[in-house]
């Protein structure tokens, strides 16, 4: 569910869930757990990334849909501890995303020090904006210190 390419101290962590790399609980605890053990394994900086076209679609909201209360109220955990790890890792994190990143896949980007998207028709964003709903008190939290810089195309 991840895969890991190392270049000197510099680790790529690449979301590996075909096709759009949802979020479930076993990719998040594969994730949590590969930033957590990088800076102990000597590495210096964390890039994370996706697919060609997404980075990340986000939860897989199919499958918790399937869930009852108590593993629903696990996944958002895991999410959120996956979150929190990407965003108090003590060495720098870098979001590389080459194609869509809405919701979920949004915040894991924005809990990264750093941004680069590919040029391209790609959207991002959080989905609760577009129909004017409040986001969750902890993705409020990780958008606070965000800010995404206009780089001029051309």
């Amino acid at each position: 569910m991840i895969e890991s390419s190392r270049s000197g101290d510099i680790l790529e962590l690449r979301l590996a869930r075909p096709p759009v790399n949802a979020l479930n609980p076993d990719l998040l605890e594969a994730l949590r757990g590969a930033v957590e053990a990088a800076p102990g394994d000597g590495v210096r900086a964390l890039i994370l990334s996706g697919g060609p076209t997404v980075f990340s679609a986000g939860l897989d909201v199919p499958y918790l849909l399937t869930l009852e209360r108590d593993a629903l109220a696990a996944s958002w955990h895991s999410f959120f501890e996956c979150a929190r790890s990407i965003a108090r890792s003590p060495i720098p994190v870098a979001a590389a995303i080459g194609g869509h990143s809405p919701a979920g896949g949004c915040v894991l980007a924005l809990c990264c020090d750093y941004r680069v998207m590919a040029q391209g028709p790609f959207r991002i964003g959080l989905n609760e904006v577009e129909v004017a709903w409040s986001c969750p008190t902890a993705s409020s939290t990780c958008c606070a210190g965000s800010s995404a810089p206009t780089v001029p195309s051309g």
